[in-house]
Formats: structure tokens, sequence, C-alpha cells
């Protein structure tokens, strides 16, 4: 897994992203279709990461403030290894879209419900950080905060939003994270990691991003043919975005880079009849591993099964120049715990 090097902290601090941002404000949005300035009404823009559980204590004061201290320096390379063997820095899980709704603002996924297994998994074997849910629509449930959005909220206001959740809750003193994600969430921390590489220098979004490692289950890198279908079914923006050769997955890049280095690794599998082994794997990342047909890792399985070895499946530690196979890998939830620990695959 790549290291984490030492990132001194940012000449010039940043204006709080709510209480500087001027309405209507530049989107900086992918798809040629709709490749212009759009409006963002100060309504929009104010719309707060909502928590869930009980508020964070001084939030309101944080919103309010123009000119947040300098962000602390990235921690020192052994400092980052010894909080990976321990499995204490924060770990982000990021859920997939909820497409099939007869309106936007229908798209609900319970937090607690898709990420059980996984934060289980990672506890079992003695990860002792803390374990954030994030949600991205208004009608999540059980989610340790979300933003407010709906099925025509784009991939890139997204990463935006969890790139600036990141940066408030840990990014700023220092403190790198761990995210996983699950299909169109994928998606949500490519455009966060690419979004604040590009844009970091506009107050918009935060100066940088501290994403140590990344895990994707069943994720469309490379787009997927429902959202096509989806398109033509629903019209929805998101499915617009995760459409192939969308204008998204264009400005998304390939192996996006927070500060001090983000490793990645990209998860698929035979059995999953939504995206393809190939889409799952398909953006250039260091780790890439797929799943031998026949082990029951259908799409909205992937991500809750496998705690033990025995797994067939197919793996790559060069960014996919070279691939060897296994009979007695680890399955889904297990590398998990092996990518975050920095241990093999």
């Amino acid at each position: 897994m790549a290291a984490i090097t030492v990132m001194a902290a940012s000449a010039a601090s940043k204006g709080h992203r709510y209480a500087r941002l001027r309405p209507p404000h530049a989107f900086h949005h992918p798809d040629a279709a709709v490749n212009r300035r759009v409006p963002v009404r100060a309504a929009a823009v104010a719309a707060t990461l909502s928590t869930v559980a009980a508020p964070v204590v001084g939030q309101a004061a944080a919103t309010a403030a123009t000119t947040p201290a300098a962000p602390a320096a990235v921690a020192s390379v052994p400092d980052a290894f010894a909080a990976r063997a321990a499995g204490t820095n924060p770990v982000y899980f990021v859920h997939g879209i909820d497409w099939n709704r007869s309106r936007p603002g229908n798209a609900q996924i319970n937090c607690d419900s898709t990420w059980k297994s996984a934060i289980a998994a990672l506890r079992a074997k003695g990860w002792k950080g803390p374990m954030v849910t994030w949600g991205y629509y208004a009608k999540d449930t059980r989610c340790t905060r979300k933003f407010n959005g709906d099925l025509n909220t784009r991939l890139q206001e997204l990463g935006r939003r969890l790139a600036w959740d990141i940066n408030d809750h840990y990014g700023k003193s220092g403190k790198p994270v761990d995210v996983v994600a699950h299909s169109m969430g994928g998606l949500v921390v490519r455009a966060a990691v690419e979004g604040v590489r590009r844009y970091g220098k506009n107050k918009d979004w935060p100066d940088r991003l501290l994403i140590r490692d990344v895990v994707t289950y069943s994720t469309p890198h490379t787009g997927t043919s429902w959202g096509t279908s989806c398109v033509a079914l629903r019209g929805w923006k998101q499915c617009s975005d995760v459409r192939p050769n969308s204008g998204f997955l264009k400005w998304a890049g390939q192996d996006p880079q927070g500060a001090g280095g983000t490793d990645w690794t990209l998860v698929g599998a035979s059995d999953d009849d939504t995206i393809t082994s190939g889409s799952a794997t398909g953006m250039r990342a260091r780790h890439k591993v797929i799943y031998a047909a026949g082990q029951g890792l259908e799409h909205s399985v992937i991500k809750n099964k496998g705690t033990g070895s025995g797994w067939k499946h197919r793996y790559s530690n060069d960014h996919g120049a070279t691939w060897r196979s296994t009979s007695g890998g680890a399955g889904p939830l297990l590398l998990l715990h092996n990518a975050l620990s920095g241990t093999s695959a």
C-alpha cells in the first residue's frame, strides 16, 4: 500500500464553504451537455450535512466561521503506518444509488443495514477507529451523517460534499481517513479526490483531501449500460453520470490521489449481473481483485460476505499489468481488512 508522506500545512487558510460562497457560484460540471456555469441558489448551497444522530457540538459556530485555522500537517510516515497497523484511522462508508423511484426525492438507503456486515467484520479484526456511514439522499436513514441530495444531485457535487465532510471532521487536523464504497459510491469518492485535485485552490472545495486507502466494491468505473437504460426510463442525472463514456467519467480521472497518496483497491465479481467485473476494475489502480463465478457474490451481496479465506479470485498488485489466480484467497470482507491494514490481499 502507498506510504503517507509528510505534507506541510497550507500557507493560506481558506474561508468556510458556507460562509463565503457567492450565490450563484460556478459549478464545474463535466458533462458536455451541461458544461456551463450553472447557478446554485443560496438555499441549496447552504444545505448542511445533516446528522441523523445528535448534531455535532459547535457545528453552527464552525459553519459561521469565515477564516478557520490553517490545516495541520499530515501525520509522519511512522505515525501513519502505526495507525494503519493498529486500525485506528476513521473509516468512511459510502453507499450506492437507489435509482428505481418514481420521484428523485424518494431515494432512500438505510446506512446501518447496508454497512452492518462490513463494520462488524472490521471490528472483529480489531479495528478501533471511528466508523462513519455517510449518506447523500435526504431520506437516507441511520447514517452517521448525510447530505440532503436526491437522484438529480450530480456526482461531482456529492463528491464535493463528501470532501468537505472528511476535511471538516478529520482532514483539517491532519488526520487521514480510509473509505469503503459500494457501486456508485465509489464514483462519489473519485469525484471527491479528483475535485480537490482540480479545484482545491477554489474556496468551494477543500485545499486538500487526506484519504489513505479506498476500497470499492462493484463500482462502475467505466460506466454501466443500466445507466443508459435508467436515463431512458427515469431521466435521473445520477444515471446520466454513470453511463459509459459520460462526461463525468471522462472528468473523474484515473487513480486520483489525495494529499500524501491514495491507494485504491478495486473489487468485482463474475457473479455480479449489474456491474461487470471489467467495469468494477476498469480504473487505473494498483490493486484489483475479481472473484470467480459460482460463489454467490451478486451486486448487493459482495460487500456483505467473505470474512475467511478459501475464495477463488484473480488479483493484480501492479495496476493490472500481471494477474495471478488463487483458490485460497481472502473473501471480500477479509480482503477489506487486509487492504486497509496494509497486509497482503
